[in-house]
């Protein structure tokens, strides 16, 4: 086995004590011959030199791009594959700069999975609202990639067929990265083995969770600016409130439904602000403060 994991390096100036936990767990605990690809197209360059001198990982050189958004992180993403599957990886797998592997043979344990029809294995953030393989974490094989070529963002040209709209409707999902290798897997009529949550904090925004007992993804490193925040206790009791309240509406409101009721009360933003970057924030300081300690907890009370 020769493992590419591929990683796009989007780090945030105060997230260098992160990047560094993210190193030393992918480090520590995979026991297979591995490379990191990394995309570093906008690391800052005290990072780049930090990274550049890990015998394990290569700096792919990829052209930059004025893509933002959605769209940003999948485009790094298609070159590190291209790369990988150059390299002569076996396996590859994707990562992001905060999610990482929690113990010793995940890599031969996941890969055990891809066996038959089943083509890849990868996070699932909910059975429910969200039945796509996640970029956080998703692994497959060369001979996959190579049979397939699949794409991580859905081609402009399939997004109004009729196949794709079957796809949403078989498979309700957030449209974002990993959602391409969802379709390809679907549309060929083969079958992935999910990753799910399975950590006691799961009623949390699909922030600090524990997937498959193998994979930790933090959330929102990139996207959210939780260091320069502060929580408060109350603020943390509103969050645990809340997540039970979502459970209930998970389990009897229709996924369409609630999106509509929250975009009508004009709550989007509201959710977001008092209880996704909260719950985000707390952990954030949790796993920081004392990596092992959390990481240990978390699998303890899973």
């Amino acid at each position: 086995m020769k493992l590419g994991i591929l990683v796009v390096y989007l780090v945030a100036d105060d997230n260098e004590r992160l990047l560094e936990i993210h190193l030393s767990q992918v480090e520590k605990n995979t026991g297979v011959p591995f490379c990191i690809y990394a995309a570093a197209n906008r690391l800052l360059p005290r990072f780049r030199e930090r990274i550049e001198q890990l015998p394990y990982l290569k700096i792919c050189p990829i052209p930059d791009t004025d893509i933002r958004g959605l769209d940003e992180h999948p485009y790094y993403l298609e070159w590190l594959v291209k790369a990988a599957v150059s390299d002569g990886a076996t396996h590859i797998c994707t990562l992001h700069v905060d999610s990482f592997p929690v113990r010793a043979g995940w890599a031969e344990e996941i890969a055990a999975k891809l066996r038959g029809d089943c083509a890849l294995a990868g996070i699932q953030r909910d059975k429910k609202t969200d039945q796509k393989p996640a970029t956080e974490f998703m692994m497959f094989t060369r001979e996959f990639y190579l049979a397939h070529r699949p794409t991580f963002r859905i081609p402009e040209h399939l997004r109004a067929s009729d196949e794709y709209r079957r796809y949403t409707a078989a498979c309700p999902h957030t449209p974002d990265s990993g959602v391409g290798y969802g379709f390809a897997i679907w549309s060929t009529h083969l079958s992935w083995f999910p990753l799910l949550r399975v950590d006691k904090g799961k009623n949390r925004f699909y922030c600090g969770g524990l997937y498959g007992d193998l994979i930790f993804h933090l959330g929102g490193a990139v996207r959210y600016d939780t260091a320069s925040r502060k929580t408060t206790e109350a603020q943390i009791q509103v969050v645990n409130l809340l997540g039970v309240l979502r459970s209930v509406a998970l389990a009897i409101v229709p996924s369409r439904l609630r999106s509509r009721i929250l975009f009508m009360l004009g709550l989007v933003d509201w959710v977001e602000t008092h209880f996704t970057v909260p719950a985000l924030q707390a952990t954030r300081a949790a796993l920081l403060a004392d990596p092992e300690g959390f990481l240990r907890r978390l699998q303890e009370h899973r």
